[in-house]
């Protein structure tokens, strides 16, 4: 176990090639003016060579964003507390903690926080769409979010949005007819073979069970077309059975990875130094770093998010398919022989 500690960032540095820890909401904090939010940029394209930015979100119950659609960015929505309704094309959902909803380019879509305290995360990518909100919004360094903001959103908002729109991949639709949130159906409970607008119900999805890791893929490269992948993963420091096998670590050439924690804690090593990470902190690790993970207690769960497939393509390469809902009691041992056979077909190296 490493004896020095991965840097704790309030703010992203600014640059790439490092790891670092950002500690629990924060993030460089954006209050968008009359919206009853306020946006956190975790990782921006400056840490990943613009491959993502991962953007959190705060507010209590307010009005529609307003429709739009981007040219080349793909957004997706992870509820982590709250309700959010979300429209994608010509669905839409009120979504709480676990759901996800993935929106690709030319999506018509919006979102409208609901409720009293509402949180959810997105990765944006490619990364460089995060300044939309750097350019809209103004730097806010209160708890949590404005409750509430009296300005004329004619002065304060709508010249600022105007002038977005043509400076950043933001097309307003503000003629497309509004329509109610719709039931969960089942069709929530799959991924799609291709790139198209989907939602996936807590829980629902594919499981694979690696060692003692629980993997649920949300999104994969099928539905991302190649540009990145996320998913929960799950288990427990009572299980002796590890992804990599005991002291070795992973390095993805040319992937990114950032982890935030959902429940528990875990470990960390990146390049021989560690981290524990308590619920709500995230990590970021960049391409080509040695790093291992492993569980604290008897029950931890974080997401893992990544440009192109990363770990999560692994996971769901060497796991075995699982059905039942959590984590099992006692875990299989891993393929070791499995895992070196996957380097070159996934692209990773371990050590």
């Amino acid at each position: 176990m490493s004896i020095s500690s991965i840097k704790r960032l309030e703010l992203p540095p600014g640059d790439s090639g490092i790891p670092y820890v950002t500690p629990f909401l924060s993030g460089e904090i954006i209050f968008i003016p009359c919206s009853n939010s306020a946006t956190r940029l975790v990782v921006t394209a400056k840490e990943t060579n613009n491959a993502f930015a991962i953007v959190g979100c705060g507010g209590t119950a307010g009005n529609p964003i307003g429709f739009h659609f981007h040219k080349e960015a793909h957004d997706v929505f992870l509820c982590l507390k709250g309700y959010v309704n979300v429209w994608a094309g010509k669905k839409c959902r009120t979504m709480s903690s676990g759901d996800f909803a993935s929106v690709p380019p030319g999506t018509i879509h919006q979102y409208q926080i609901i409720g009293d305290y509402t949180e959810f995360v997105g990765l944006i990518v490619p990364g460089g769409w995060e300044e939309f909100f750097r350019f809209i919004g103004e730097p806010y360094s209160g708890p949590l979010f404005p409750l509430s903001d009296d300005r004329n959103v004619f002065a304060v908002l709508i010249p600022k949005l105007k002038a977005a729109a043509e400076k950043f991949d933001m097309i307003p639709q503000p003629h497309h007819p509004h329509f109610d949130p719709q039931p969960w159906e089942s069709d929530d409970n799959s991924l799609p073979d291709g790139l198209e607008p989907y939602f996936l119900k807590n829980g629902s999805g594919p499981k694979f069970l690696v060692g003692g890791t629980l993997c649920r893929p949300l999104v994969t490269s099928t539905q991302s077309a190649g540009r990145f992948s996320i998913a929960s993963i799950e288990g427990s420091s009572y299980h002796e059975a590890s992804l990599l096998g005991q002291g070795r670590t992973i390095s993805f050439e040319d992937v990114h990875h950032c982890f935030q924690i959902s429940d528990g804690s875990m470990y960390f090593e990146v390049d021989g130094v560690g981290a524990h990470l308590a619920t709500g902190e995230t990590l970021f690790i960049p391409s080509g770093s040695k790093f291992a993970f492993s569980y604290a207690g008897r029950f931890a769960k974080a997401y893992v998010f990544s440009n192109r497939g990363g770990l999560v393509e692994l996971m769901s390469k060497l796991g075995e398919h699982y059905e039942p809902p959590l984590i099992p009691e006692h875990a299989p041992g891993s393929n070791a022989s499995k895992l070196s056979d996957l380097q070159t077909e996934v692209g990773f190296t371990l050590h």
